[in-house]
């Protein structure tokens, strides 16, 4: 079946061009285009089926940048379609979701909403447009200066009404900036500045080291006056006779001690 999901990067041009018809044929068929619209509504469904292909599995990842990008060639191509239709034509083609937003996403595809509703996919109520092969995006909005090939090329071939009013389909999330990249938006994240950075570290490892010698260290003068305080001065001659004391207290403990060890062995005789 047509309907089957396909990658993005496998849709080949053949099935670009088969999804681009069946969606102009159904349009055809509901909102009665004449045969002149038939071919220009199958080329501006050519060239959205053309270029979203390229994105879609992005979509379905729900990267931001595809998603913008999904809504931007829809607006074109909806665009388009507004220098086509009539205005009661396109008023219609709005009310109609298959139509509008023809495609939509599930966890890990994208599908075509036309084949929700028309399940006989070789089934077809109009013939091929005369130049089913042969268009390739020629009168795609890029090749004329980003304008509306339709809007500037086909006011002399429609006398019809044109629908004056807003073609946007989204309007809850503004489009974003980022560019067509592998990574998702947001992740990027700013490198510091190296010199703040250096600078700061530099006054910060200052100061630590002025509070650590303030609160541990002691100057060199205060650690020698405090050994000078434990150690109080006294005359040279008081010193020699505080050792001559000493020496003599010595002399007389030993000689008690030994008087005492010689009664103690007396008595047990």
């Amino acid at each position: 079946m047509l309907c089957v999901s396909i990658p993005a990067s496998a849709m080949s041009m053949s099935k670009v061009r088969e999804n681009a018809r069946f969606l102009t044929d159904r349009m055809a068929y509901e909102l009665n285009l004449t045969p002149m619209q038939y071919d220009d509504v199958y080329e501006v469904n050519f060239d959205f089926v053309d270029n979203v292909r390229h994105i879609m599995d992005d979509v379905v990842r729900g990267h931001d940048y595809a998603i913008d990008r999904y809504y931007q060639f829809l607006d074109y191509r909806n665009d388009d379609l507004r220098w086509i239709l009539s205005a009661s034509q396109y008023r219609r083609f709005m009310g109609v979701d298959y139509f509008y937003r023809p495609i939509y996403t599930t966890a890990s595809n994208w599908l075509f909403r036309i084949y929700k509703v028309y399940r006989n996919v070789n089934h077809f109520y109009f013939d091929k447009p005369h130049h089913y092969k042969s268009y390739k995006g020629g009168h795609y909005r890029t090749h004329h200066g980003h304008v509306s090939f339709y809007k500037n090329n086909r006011k002399d071939h429609y006398k019809h009404d044109f629908y004056k009013g807003d073609i946007r389909v989204r309007h809850d999330k503004p489009k974003t900036t980022q560019k067509i990249e592998g990574r998702p938006k947001g992740n990027a994240r700013q490198a510091p500045n190296r010199k703040e950075v250096k600078s700061s570290e530099v006054k910060r490892t200052l100061d630590i080291k002025r509070s650590s010698e303030s609160t541990v260290r002691r100057p060199v003068n205060e650690k020698k006056e405090v050994r000078k305080e434990s150690q109080p001065n006294r005359p040279k001659g008081v010193r020699k006779e505080m050792k001559k004391e000493n020496k003599q207290g010595n002399k007389t403990s030993t000689r008690s001690s030994h008087g005492d060890n010689q009664e103690g062995r007396r008595a047990k005789r």
